[in-house]
């Protein structure tokens, strides 16, 4: 792999590095040793799962605000075109929903930039760590440490056109990637295309449909093919935690109406 992707002394020395990439390291390569088959590409998948489950709480958080915001979106449009000629007037309606409805306006932002540190460490681990050299930087501890790493992928299967060097360029991992870029954003427009009105935002984000999933499949090929596996896996798992949480949502939601409608009847007896 080319010295410029590789993860420095320093880096791996500073505190980002003792923070975060040693211990992702470690955990990679534990469950590399313990995974039959000894394979990094499911010790791969096996971690970044792993993370997406920890992040869980702050993801449904940062999708809890979105889903917020999109309820009250209505009365958002109704306040813009109601005052469209009086910026002030339309800027204190609108701060009046939000605090009448309790909504966040960094409730959306905040869990994210908590998970952005995580998840580009993970990805330089993944861009820069995969090779024997990086196991000096494992801890002292470590129970039964590998000689070295094997960075073929599905190598126990013995089928050679399945087998992927995860440090070099892979057009499948990268269409796959491509292809779970494109159900997410599918499932995203799908639950939030409620709250769109007709015009040019909507017609943006139908265009993004289809331009991220381009955009991550050229950034894909270009990378070594642990990324590619990285970013399909992390997608997918994105996507089955959004299908559980908005299905929270819509039950938490029924609970209420179903609570409300209760207490409307015992109120009238």
């Amino acid at each position: 792999m080319n010295n410029k992707l590789q993860i420095t002394d320093a880096m791996w020395g500073g505190w980002i590095g003792k923070l975060l990439y040693v211990p992702l390291l470690n955990i990679l390569v534990l469950l590399y040793v313990y995974i039959p088959g000894n394979d990094l590409g499911l010790a791969i998948i096996a971690l970044t799962i792993l993370i997406r489950l920890i992040l869980q709480p702050s993801y449904r958080n940062s999708l809890k605000s979105q889903h917020d915001i999109q309820k009250v979106q209505p009365y958002i449009d109704k306040i813009k075109i109601e005052y469209k000629d009086d910026q002030k007037r339309q800027s204190e309606e609108i701060m009046k929903i939000y605090k009448e409805h309790k909504i966040n306006l960094f409730g959306s932002c905040l869990p994210l930039i908590i998970q952005l540190p995580i998840l580009l460490a993970l990805y330089r681990v993944f861009w820069a760590g995969l090779n024997t050299e990086s196991l000096i930087h494992l801890y002292g501890w470590f129970p039964h440490p590998p000689v070295e790493l094997h960075t073929i992928f599905l190598q126990f299967t013995g089928v050679t056109p399945l087998m992927v060097d995860l440090t070099s360029r892979n057009i499948y991992l990268a269409v796959l990637a491509g292809l779970a870029q494109l159900g997410q954003s599918w499932l995203t427009l799908r639950y939030t295309a409620k709250s769109q009105v007709a015009g040019p935002q909507k017609m943006t984000n139908q265009a993004m449909l289809y331009l991220f999933p381009v955009m991550t499949f050229g950034i894909a090929l270009t990378l070594p093919s642990a990324l590619g596996l990285y970013w399909a896996t992390t997608t997918i798992a994105m996507a089955v935690q959004q299908i559980i949480i908005y299905r929270s949502f819509a039950r938490e939601e029924r609970a209420v109406i179903q609570t409300t409608h209760h207490g409307n009847v015992s109120d009238s007896n």
